[in-house]
């Protein structure tokens, strides 16, 4: 009987991880994606790693952002977002940056859109939308929220996937 009892634990546990890997909302970004964009102003070269975490319950995303100035001074931004699927099309997570921001992540998926906010009016508030083109390229946007409330963009940037879904 405890042989049949740890049995079906095993299973159990390997049914939910597994089931948790293949439903995430977000697979259909994972693998790495680089092209070029513009932050704030600068020529930007531009890294995501988009990966299944914590057996799979997390989709993160892994920011590397090379800016580079007019006078040819480079800049360094990196960033790391976890996903949890809360509800169907809805997300919630973190983002951790090299700025020191520890933000909360609310996201929202229509289609092959992902729109997420970051941050909290008493910190800043942020959108980035990541959106799959026809093409297969990943455009990403991002916006801060201006004191009038209206959004500014300060980065965009389109992606080629530089190898396959993991």
């Amino acid at each position: 009987m405890r042989k049949l009892t740890l049995i079906c634990c095993v299973l159990i546990v390997c049914l939910t991880a597994s089931h948790a890997f293949a439903q995430h909302p977000l697979t259909f970004l994972h693998g790495d994606w680089v092209g070029p964009g513009k932050t704030s102003g600068l020529i930007a070269s531009i890294r995501f790693t988009w990966k299944p975490a914590f057996g799979g319950q997390y989709t993160v995303l892994q920011l590397h952002n090379r800016m580079t100035g007019e006078d040819g001074q480079e800049f360094v931004f990196e960033g790391i977002g976890y996903y949890l699927a809360a509800e169907e099309q809805t997300l919630t997570g973190v983002w951790i940056d090299s700025q020191g921001n520890i933000l909360p992540l609310q996201a929202t998926l229509e289609g092959q859109t992902l729109t997420a906010m970051w941050g909290t009016q008493e910190t800043k508030l942020g959108r980035s939308v990541y959106r799959l083109l026809p093409d297969g390229k990943l455009e990403a946007v991002n916006s801060i929220s201006a004191e009038n409330g209206e959004w500014q963009e300060f980065g965009r940037a389109v992606l080629s996937r530089t190898n396959s879904t993991p």
